[in-house]
């Protein structure tokens, strides 16, 4: 059996996980979409950026960049639609994260277990189904399901109430900011799986 490299605290009653960047690593295709997506603004969206708004919606993270960028006339459905296109078109460049995927498997009937994500539910839906991740995880909450956003705390409170399970004994694993944050105010314990991979 593979050794699992990220640590437990031996206190948690239940596990919560980032998707984007923390279970797959998907990132680096998000931010090519956004990119492309940019392409007819004459913008490359900065990496640093880019990372440092991990967890926070699409449509939030393009009304920022309409900001930063002061763009003019900025179209953003079409924004998002061509975004969406270009990540749906390359899903098989998506992989597991296999240290965190371990994690996963070696709790399955140890913990309760949920995937709280700022992305929406369709393409969540696609992920789970293309890595079978249904075997394994149950609850889900994705942007589709809250009114409020990471760093905003309400979905990771949301996975702590689909689980039983109080946000003091819960822990979370991550790798964007917005949700490390977001976890820490609903007083749950934080991973930062960026340290481990």
């Amino acid at each position: 059996m593979k050794t699992i490299d990220i640590p437990i605290p031996p206190e948690a009653k239940g596990l919560i996980f980032d998707l984007d960047g923390t279970i797959l690593d998907s990132m680096p295709l998000h931010h090519d979409g956004y990119n492309h997506a940019l392409a007819p603004h004459g913008i490359e969206y900065p990496k640093e950026i880019f990372e440092s708004r991990g967890g926070i919606p699409t449509k939030d993270t393009m009304r920022l960049i309409e900001a930063d960028y002061q763009i003019k006339n900025f179209d953003i459905n079409r924004a998002l639609e061509m975004k969406r296109i270009f990540v749906e078109s390359n899903l098989d460049k998506i992989q597991l994260i296999n240290p965190v995927f371990e994690i996963i498997k070696n709790y399955q009937k140890r913990l309760p277990m949920a995937v709280g994500t700022g992305s929406n539910r369709k393409v969540v839906n696609e992920l789970f189904d293309r890595f079978k991740l249904s075997k394994y995880i149950t609850h889900v909450v994705t942007a589709t399901e809250v009114s409020y956003y990471k760093p905003h705390p309400e979905t990771f409170l949301k996975c702590a109430e689909l689980m039983g399970i109080e946000p003091e004994d819960c822990v979370v694993f991550e790798d964007g900011k917005p949700g490390m944050q977001a976890a820490e105010t609903a007083g749950m314990k934080v991973v930062d799986v960026t340290k481990y991979l």
